[in-house]
């Protein structure tokens, strides 16, 4: 029989972290919602002036204008998502280290690694899903693995997606309107923006859907592995069934 040792209740860092990307995900769908109509509906041109006696040139926005409240918004949700990793990662070492209190001694992943795996370039890819997989799976009362859900693979897929595909999508799109937009003749004094614009703007919608997504599917993985962890707190002076040392089984 292995030595039990203290584990600690994550509950309440599980609650406030919910919250958090619940907020991050409501937030980015509404203002990623706004900047698209805004984009797809309004002309973005920039006029250029003819140079003054001094060589100097002055340049000017015309066409729809943008509140002064709307740029604050647009960086709220970016704001809340750096809360959301710190508290993330600070939920994640604290949950794969009481595994190891509990004297699961077969684990892979360490706490640290848990939390040092999502800043290894191109590792970061597949190794956080794998302590994450250990993680649902070995948060048991006594250590023997359950089925890992299917949900962390859809939370995993769509975090992804909207880590990536919009930017690049974006990006696409937006190079595509200025190279054709720049084989037209033109004012070279006037630089007409609103094509970009609106090759833009499905994408930001695109990535507020998937961070709204995202965001869900998070939040049910979290609540998945807390009501595990819970049951683990709630009976960690039980013993570990030997079992759960030898194998993953």
């Amino acid at each position: 029989m292995s030595t039990v040792r203290p584990v600690y209740p994550m509950t309440t860092a599980s609650r406030v972290l919910q919250i958090l990307l619940a907020c991050v995900g409501g937030l980015a769908l509404v203002v990623d919602t706004l900047a698209y109509s805004w984009l797809r509906s309004g002309t973005f041109v920039l006029l250029v002036s003819d140079p003054d006696r001094a060589g100097r040139r002055v340049t000017s926005w015309t066409g729809t204008g943008m509140s002064s409240a709307v740029p604050a918004l647009l960086w709220l949700p970016s704001l809340l998502s750096w809360a959301v990793i710190v508290l993330w990662l600070i939920w994640q070492h604290g949950s794969t280290a009481n595994l190891r209190a509990r004297g699961y001694r077969d684990l892979k992943i360490s706490p640290g690694w848990a939390v040092g795996w999502w800043f290894i370039p191109f590792a970061n890819y597949v190794m956080p899903l794998v302590a994450m997989l250990e993680l649902d799976r070995r948060s048991t009362p006594d250590g023997v693995p359950r089925k890992a859900s299917p949900l962390l693979g859809w939370w995993w897929a769509a975090w992804l997606a909207s880590s990536t595909l919009p930017a690049i999508g974006a990006t696409s799109a937006v190079i595509s309107a200025l190279i054709e937009q720049s084989s037209v003749p033109r004012d070279p004094n006037v630089l007409d923006l609103t094509a970009a614009a609106h090759a833009l703007a499905p994408w930001l919608l695109l990535a507020g859907v998937l961070q709204a997504l995202a965001a869900g599917l998070a939040i049910a993985v979290v609540r998945r592995i807390d009501s595990g962890q819970a049951t683990l707190v709630a009976l960690a002076g039980a013993p570990v069934r030997p079992d759960a040392i030898g194998g993953m089984g």
